[in-house]
């Protein structure tokens, strides 16, 4: 398993992984445009000057290449993720090109969860296996969790930065709440995550403050699934918990998707179709920039994991207690949208950067 060298070295491919990400980004960027790959405003857009879209190709190639070198380093059942992942993100990308059915997008993300779970069964060694990954319930709510998370993650993605700092945030803590629970930094899963940590770095000062290219569909669809199946790699390889405790990291874009969801169908609405409606977007609606909003959420994110890292090893009533805190941080934050939005009458323009 140690297919790395120490500390340093792992710093300093992780500098890499950004650094290619981000220089990448000006050749993709320049590609796109030429094609005319290009996401123009429209009612229901948060931007306001069209922008290149599919950036996040950049992010997926980077997290490819590494998966392959670790393939190739001992780790050669780590190419069955790398076809599920890197089939996935090829179809988001035809998506952000030619804009295909939801019925075929959401099949695609079906498959792709099934196969990652068949890959897992693979991934772990029967010895290192938790017990309960094994039970037909656990099973289950990690396949929801994937194909959730994938959609939530996806649905995210509508202003400067929010999602790219989302990846980032999230990542870095995956690797360090799965640090903590025992696995080593050579540990795979705890690499990718750093992975994804850097290639999002990277993407981040073409996105935000000022966005000159947008990940897509591409990157977001592809991440929000490669970081949901992390999440269950790790808890396979600890604890079932530390799938629920993980998934704290991702509250806010999980309850965000599932309330506007859940609003947008009591309307009689189609929740698949695009729209403004989930929380950060009201923000913006009412007249907030896109900068205030993603350093809001970014900076509760942080907040959260602060949280989780100095409760993960206490006794579960304190755990239970500082869940609670989260889910409490980000309905107060939820509050504070709807009331701002509602306070905006008439509803001002929304800026972008």
């Amino acid at each position: 398993m140690n297919v790395f060298n120490p500390a340093t070295g792992l710093a300093l491919r992780l500098c890499a992984a950004t650094t290619i990400c981000w220089a990448m980004l000006y050749l993709v960027s320049m590609i796109l445009r030429h094609f005319g790959v290009v996401d123009r405003p429209n009612a229901r857009s948060s931007h306001e000057i069209p922008t290149v879209r599919g950036g996040g190709i950049a992010m997926v190639l980077v997290i490819l290449i590494v998966m392959l070198w670790l393939a190739g380093n001992q780790e050669p059942y780590l190419f069955g993720l790398a076809v599920s992942f890197f089939s996935l993100a090829m179809i988001s990308f035809w998506d952000d090109l030619k804009s295909l059915g939801p019925a075929f997008r959401f099949g695609a993300q079906l498959l792709a969860a099934a196969a990652a779970l068949l890959w897992l069964k693979i991934a772990v060694p029967p010895d290192r296996m938790s017990v309960t990954a094994n039970h037909v319930t656990f099973l289950v709510i990690s396949f929801v969790w994937i194909v959730g998370y994938t959609n939530a993650f996806n649905f995210m993605d509508g202003i400067n930065g929010l999602a790219c700092s989302q990846a980032l945030v999230t990542a870095l803590g995956t690797s360090i709440l799965g640090h903590a629970a025992g696995l080593p930094w050579t540990h795979p899963a705890i690499f990718l995550a750093l992975v994804v940590t850097a290639s999002s770095a990277g993407l981040l000062p073409h996105n935000f403050p000022r966005a000159r290219v947008f990940m897509g569909d591409v990157g977001s669809v592809s991440l929000g699934f490669l970081i949901a199946v992390l999440t269950v790699w790790i808890a396979c390889d600890t604890d079932w918990w530390m799938l629920l405790w993980m998934g704290l990291l991702h509250a806010n874009f999980v309850l965000d998707a599932v309330i506007t969801v859940i609003r947008r169908t009591m309307r009689g609405e189609r929740w698949y179709e695009a729209h403004r409606e989930h929380f950060y977007q009201r923000l913006i609606r009412a007249g907030r920039s896109h900068q205030s909003v993603t350093l809001s959420e970014m900076a509760l994110q942080v907040m959260v994991l602060i949280l989780l890292c100095f409760t993960q090893s206490t006794n579960w009533m304190v755990r239970a207690f500082a869940g609670s805190i989260v889910l409490l941080l980000w309905i107060g934050f939820f509050f504070y949208a709807e009331h701002a939005f509602r306070l905006a009458s008439p509803e001002p323009m929304a800026r972008s950067s």
